[in-house]
């Protein structure tokens, strides 16, 4: 399951992208790490936003639409065998693709953004313009050992909505609470597009990671 414990202190999949950046962002990045070494504890307040509901919920969904070679893993955390001072917790992993995959079910405009660059399948368009969601692959994919990596988009279609709202409804985990407001709301309310438009529901982009970018995160963690 995930554990806070093997995340505090720790370089994250999720942020890793903070140690690729300026040298600022790396300084305070590294800092915030120090710190909760000091603490035993998160830097960052436990927060709730319908978003990351929305995407955790989601999220579900999304595999179950994928076919029967994915292996979902999101409530693992995984330490690096060689550096104790990273961690993450991959979505999926598909072995016959070799691949580790990420599941993001973002807002309608964010949804686009994402899905022009992952439909465009370019390595380096996607590093730079979504540096966030391409270095947490490429670290996941260094936790796992794997070559490949796999982006996967969703926005669902606006029939598609009630089947979500009865995911919500018999949601049995913890904090359930956290999910009401996708029954309680107007399609207006949620994310969606409509059928039969520019973009299908389920986008993906599978690829090799160049071993520089593996080579030049693995430098900056062991730094």
């Amino acid at each position: 399951m995930i554990s806070q414990e093997l995340r505090i202190g720790k370089f994250t999949s999720s942020q890793i992208y903070k140690i690729m950046g300026s040298p600022k962002v790396e300084a305070t990045y590294r800092r915030s790490k120090e710190i909760e070494q000091r603490l035993g504890r998160s830097t960052e307040m436990k927060t709730y936003s319908k978003s990351m509901a929305w995407g955790e919920l989601v999220e579900k969904r999304v595999f179950d639409l994928l076919d029967l070679n994915y292996e979902l893993c999101s409530s693992t955390t995984i330490v690096h065998p060689l550096y104790n001072n990273w961690s993450g917790s991959p979505d999926c992993i598909n072995k016959v693709k070799n691949c580790v995959s990420d599941i993001k079910c973002y807002e309608p405009l964010n949804f686009a953004n994402y899905a022009d660059v992952l439909m465009a399948q370019d390595i380096q368009n996607f590093k730079y313009e979504f540096p966030k969601e391409y270095w947490q692959l490429v670290s996941n994919a260094c936790l796992l050992d794997l070559p490949n990596a796999e982006a996967i988009l969703y926005l669902p279609y606006k029939e598609e909505l009630n089947d979500i709202r009865i995911l919500a409804d018999n949601y049995d985990g913890v904090d359930q609470y956290r999910f009401r407001f996708i029954t309680e709301s107007e399609d207006e309310e949620l994310a969606y597009q409509i059928k039969g438009g520019y973009y299908s529901n389920l986008i993906t982009f599978l690829f090799e990671i160049p071993e520089e970018d593996k080579l030049a995160l693995i430098e900056k963690v062991n730094k």
